[in-house]
């Protein structure tokens, strides 16, 4: 019995059970509270609406504007060179880099000794033809008066007639040749226009085709504008046959002497086949004098080439683009919906869409695959007329 009795002392006397009961002590309180707790409401935030600028979508008529860049050439431009070599002997003052000449305006002479000689030898040796001409004419007048039966063309002396004759056209075009010589001893401007490049002095012995300058004229210049090759039907750049030329209208714009210029030009040919990046090659004639400043050769130039008039075209920003052939498009519940379209052109800022929008259409300006089909949106500059409310959940503690 004594040993009955002392067991519930030793539970709470001994240490060892101390840690037993602080447990369900804390347990009893933990169940208290449970129990007189009152319901809690759990309200989550409403989610905003991401906000982004819209593009209505309008369809009408577009001209296509197609951008290229060159660098401006005189069309014009010649060598400064001798056929034959020689001493010069004489040189214009006007005769330097940068200066401007007057067509036929003397420019670099050579020694005229030598080509005088040999006009004066070609000439001794067309009267020296002319004279065996007259003995072979004077043979043959008297072989024919009294000819024999079996005479030959020989014994009439009619080949020599005919040597004698060509004897005499090769003195004629050997004399004309050493007069052209003698003419071409001095180097005159073939047009007006600047020098440059120049490198020749009196006394200086010169080579036949050595190039002594160049001459280029300012009156007509041009640019070669290269293209995609696939931009050649957007400007109608075919014609009907080989041998007609373009008529395609262009804008140039460059810097020139410290001010911005524009030039009017019109592209007239086209190289024939491509590069091996796929690029064809445009020549378009400036009018140098069309703009405020003049234009002068390695002034580089940006284009604006007037492309075809295309009927039905939606113009859109090119930000708009979210794949290769994908826009948003929002529906009346600005909600959006992925749509493929298909274009024609597209520059730096616009994009030519011929098919796959409607009038009225609302595309998001800025496209960005981060968004999600039939995702909610707002407009910039709509109010958010949104009447959702919160979302409340209750959770019950007991």
């Amino acid at each position: 019995m004594n040993s009955l009795r002392s067991v519930p002392g030793r539970w709470v006397s001994d240490p060892r059970y101390a840690s037993a009961w602080v447990l369900a002590l804390l347990l009893l309180v933990l169940v208290v509270i449970y129990r007189e707790a009152q319901d809690t409401v759990v309200r989550t935030a409403r989610l905003a609406a991401p906000e982004l600028p819209v593009h209505p979508v309008e369809i009408a008529p577009v001209t296509l504007t197609l951008r290229s860049q060159g660098t401006a050439q005189a069309r014009d431009r010649l060598a400064l060179a001798f056929r034959s070599g020689g001493e010069v002997v004489a040189v214009s003052e006007r005769l330097a880099n940068g200066a401007w000449v007057e067509a036929g305006e003397m420019l670099i002479r050579l020694d005229p000794e030598p080509f005088e000689l040999e006009v004066a030898q070609r000439r001794h040796d067309l009267e020296a033809a002319k004279l065996h001409l007259e003995q072979a004419e004077a043979n043959a007048t008297i072989a024919r008066r009294s000819p024999s039966r079996n005479a030959t063309e020989f014994a009439l002396n009619v080949p020599q007639l005919r040597e004698a004759k060509a004897r005499v056209d090769v003195a004629q075009v050997s004399l004309r040749r050493a007069r052209s010589e003698l003419e071409r001893a001095t180097i005159r401007a073939p047009f007006s226009g600047r020098l440059e490049q120049v490198s020749v002095s009196v006394g200086q012995t010169v080579s036949a085709g050595e190039a002594l300058g160049q001459i280029f004229s300012s009156d007509r210049m041009e640019v070669r504008l290269p293209v995609p090759n696939d931009w050649l039907d957007l400007m109608a750049a075919f014609t009907e046959t080989p041998d007609q030329e373009l008529s395609i209208p262009v804008r140039l714009k460059g810097n020139f002497g410290g001010s911005a210029g524009q030039w009017d030009g019109v592209i007239t040919r086209r190289e024939s086949g491509v590069s091996s990046n796929q690029m064809s090659w445009l020549i378009a004639e400036v009018d140098p004098d069309s703009g405020s400043v003049p234009l002068e050769p390695r002034v580089y130039l940006e284009a604006e080439i007037q492309g075809r008039r295309l009927a039905e075209v939606a113009t859109i920003p090119r930000s708009a683009m979210i794949t290769n052939s994908h826009v948003w498009v929002l529906d009346a519940s600005n909600r959006i919906h992925r749509r493929e379209i298909q274009w024609v052109h597209r520059d730096d800022s616009v994009i030519y869409v011929t098919a796959g929008l409607e009038p009225g259409y609302r595309i998001l300006a800025q496209g960005t695959d981060h968004l999600l089909e039939g995702s909610e949106v707002r407009v910039v500059g709509e109010p958010d007329n949104s009447e959702r409310q919160p979302v409340a959940r209750i959770i019950r503690t007991h």
